[in-house]
């Protein structure tokens, strides 16, 4: 949860706000950008944050050279070694993981505040076994590690490009296919200043942090014991050797795509 109140408070203050960036240069902003964001949330799933489910809902399993699918389920897969070998140090039985009230508060809020209590959601509103928190936890980790460099640090790479990621259009976009000329297309994207911003944010967000801590690495000594330092060395061994084979496959890519090796990864939503 490294800086995930700050960047928050920056995105209110500088992104979204009255004379933010979104609300200044983007066709989405102010009331319609509220509008947006409750009928996103209101369609959210705990499947659609759990990067196994998603993959087999919308039958991509068998997709060719997908990278962030095969990167991403390995990420997934180590960090969920690691939390359930960290989870089942403290909870050794399913009767730990019903009794702990600190924990059945956590969800409850997650799921009454967070997802306003929606049963579709998916989410639990409370944890029975220590399957069902391994999985939950690793959720929470993946999202805010590997999700995020996923959806966030090649925005500039697409977008700085500015046909591929439009931030508004000054006319609506055709309806019917075959009427689009250079002209119209020219009229219909944003002028030079909305494109200048926009990618100017889009650089800005897809920056390294600089103070990079990359997954699996933190800034400080979390634990002393033997059993968990020990399972913090094999989880870093583990994404060494992922990162060693991701580049070994890169360089035989035209185009390589780096944006879920691990050394890319930070280990919290920190730009």
């Amino acid at each position: 949860m490294r800086y995930t109140l700050q960047i928050n408070i920056m995105a209110r203050n500088q992104l979204i706000s009255k004379d933010g960036t979104i609300s200044m240069y983007a066709g989405v902003g102010g009331k319609s950008l509220e509008k947006l964001l409750k009928r996103a949330t209101a369609s959210l799933t705990y499947s659609a944050l759990c990067l196994p489910d998603n993959i087999s809902e919308r039958g991509l399993e068998t997709v060719p050279q997908y990278y962030y699918r095969d990167d991403g389920m390995r990420l997934w897969d180590i960090i969920n070694k690691f939390v359930a070998a960290c989870l089942s140090l403290y909870y050794q039985h399913d009767e730990h993981v019903q009794k702990d009230t600190e924990l059945q508060c956590w969800i409850s809020e997650i799921f009454t505040n967070g997802f306003l209590g929606r049963d579709s959601s998916g989410i639990p509103s409370s944890f029975q076994t220590l399957k069902e928190l391994i999985k939950f936890v690793t959720m929470v980790i993946f999202t805010a590690s590997a999700q995020h460099a996923a959806v966030n640090s090649g925005q500039f790479d697409f977008g700085g490009w500015m046909p591929n990621y439009p931030t508004a259009l000054r006319k609506p976009p055709p309806k019917e296919k075959g009427q689009t000329t250079e002209d119209t297309i020219l009229e219909t994207l944003p002028d030079v200043s909305t494109t200048v911003n926009g990618m100017a944010v889009l650089k800005l967000l897809s920056k390294d942090s600089a103070d990079h801590y990359p997954l699996g690495y933190f800034p400080e000594n979390l634990y002393d014991e033997e059993v968990p330092c020990k399972l913090i060395e094999d989880f870093q061994k583990d994404l060494r050797k992922m990162s060693d084979d991701i580049e070994k496959r890169n360089k035989t890519l035209e185009l390589p795509y780096t944006y879920l090796n691990p050394k890319n990864v930070d280990n919290s939503v920190a730009i």
